[in-house]
């Protein structure tokens, strides 16, 4: 490789580079990378005197600790350079110990990048998980590392959160307040939880390196930051987690390592991935979580506005003739801030009943807290059910109460049955989401 200007397609001047991981220094490799040739970078640096490589003047090992900044000073630059203007570096680093002082490796290397022309945007930190049980003297057992995240440039770069949005760990009272859940899930935090992989975790006792980094980690921000064929660089390459999973994820990467055994089972462990992956694809994939999350919180959302509707009419009237019937419409939504359409039936067989609650709810659906579900309304009134004749042609209805929309209650009713009942929530919605315990 020669370092040179772009061209329109900054894959094709990395040339016979793409999709392999070089053996050699990383800090002469780094200077022949093609300019604007590289989406993202991921890595994990050499520890500082740790880890020996068995190599001569190499990176970390054997050096005094402000020439162990230069070299990786000098490398990152040159990544800088080499990275496209929407493009990010992500570092995951940690402090250590040198005697009985902790040294902030982590924000000592920020300090230097600086000055080489990266903006540090974010910092988030690896919870490990699975480490070693021990601790030193005056010391807490170290449990995390940081992710110090970078952009080329101080514009926008690509740093996609949707993507990995949280559709699991929601906080127990969501189920009650769906409206305060966005239906794509809750947003990603700065605490990442990933356990560090085992040695032998990948097959054949491939993991041999000194800190391993998560196949699941590396898959989150190859997705964030990359599309399709976009290039992942990782100049320390190690057992070679990052080029493995960049491939999985149909892109395209380039790696250095200074330790030739572990090009070797990397490629070898590459090969065998990807025939697992062929064989994969041939099974169907079930439906996706995330889809089902959304649809669960849209239900709710509408269902309990449709249960608020009957509680706010049921007290200024202080009967019990008012029946709601909640609906998701196939509509797209055309108000802003609205993420569905929904129709609302409200039946009560006064006719006088009626002509006041129409005016009651126009005042408080413009409102909070109905202003504030995502919903946009349509609204139906009938005092006589023949009116409905679409709505009698459902066949099952689900009875909730004026305190519960998240769990349907007592047998299904059908259309002739819900007209016969007053004071009561039915919609074609069913769902029975349980309250996690406290």
């Amino acid at each position: 490789m020669s370092a040179k200007k772009p061209s329109k397609d900054h894959k094709a001047d990395l040339g016979p580079s793409l999709d392999k991981v070089l053996v050699g220094d990383a800090r002469l490799l780094s200077r022949e990378l093609p300019t604007g040739s590289i989406d993202v970078t991921i890595t994990s640096p050499p520890y500082f005197d740790m880890k020996d490589y068995g190599r001569a003047n190499q990176i970390g090992y054997g050096q005094d600790y402000a020439n162990y900044l230069k070299d990786l000073t000098n490398v990152f630059s040159e990544v800088h350079r080499a990275t496209r203007a929407t493009g990010s570096l992500w570092i995951i680093i940690d402090t250590f110990r040198k005697g009985q002082e902790v040294v902030p490796l982590p924000f000592d290397l920020a300090n230097h990048l600086k000055a080489a022309g990266w903006i540090l945007r974010d910092i988030v930190i690896w919870k490990k998980d699975r480490t070693v049980p021990w601790r030193a003297q005056g010391a807490t057992r170290r449990i995390f590392e940081y992710i110090l995240i970078f952009s080329r440039s101080a514009g926008s770069f690509r740093y996609d959160h949707e993507k990995f949005r949280d559709t699991v760990d929601i906080k127990k009272w969501w189920v009650r307040y769906p409206e305060r859940y966005n239906p794509k899930g809750k947003a990603a935090e700065e605490i990442w939880s990933y356990s560090i992989p085992t040695q032998g975790s990948w097959g054949d006792r491939y993991i041999g390196h000194f800190c391993p980094l998560p196949s699941d980690l590396v898959s989150r921000i190859v997705q964030m930051t990359t599309d399709v064929r976009d290039v992942v660089l990782d100049p320390f390459s190690g057992s070679g987690t990052v080029p493995t999973v960049s491939k999985l994820l149909d892109r395209h990467f380039v790696g250095f390592e200074l330790n030739r055994s572990y090009v070797t089972r990397f490629e070898k462990h590459l090969k065998s991935e990807l025939e697992k992956q062929r064989q994969l694809s041939l099974i169907p994939q079930s439906p996706r979580h995330e889809e089902d999350f959304r649809n669960t919180i849209i239900s709710l959302r509408i269902l309990k506005y449709g249960r608020l509707l009957l509680r706010a009419l049921k007290k200024e009237f202080l009967e019990k003739h008012i029946t709601v019937l909640a609906f998701r419409s196939a509509r797209k939504t055309s108000e802003p801030h609205k993420i569905v359409c929904a129709e609302y039936v409200v039946y009560s067989k006064s006719k006088s009943v009626l002509s006041k609650v129409q005016l009651l709810v126009k005042e408080i659906t413009e409102r909070p807290p109905f202003s504030k579900f995502g919903i946009q309304p349509t609204l139906l009134f009938a005092h006589d059910s023949s009116e409905l004749e679409e709505k009698r042609r459902v066949a099952t209805y689900f009875l909730y109460t004026s305190t519960n929309s998240h769990h349907y209650s007592g047998k299904l009713l059908t259309a002739d049955e819900v007209f016969k009942i007053d004071g009561i929530l039915c919609s074609p919605i069913g769902v029975q989401v349980e309250e996690p315990d406290a």
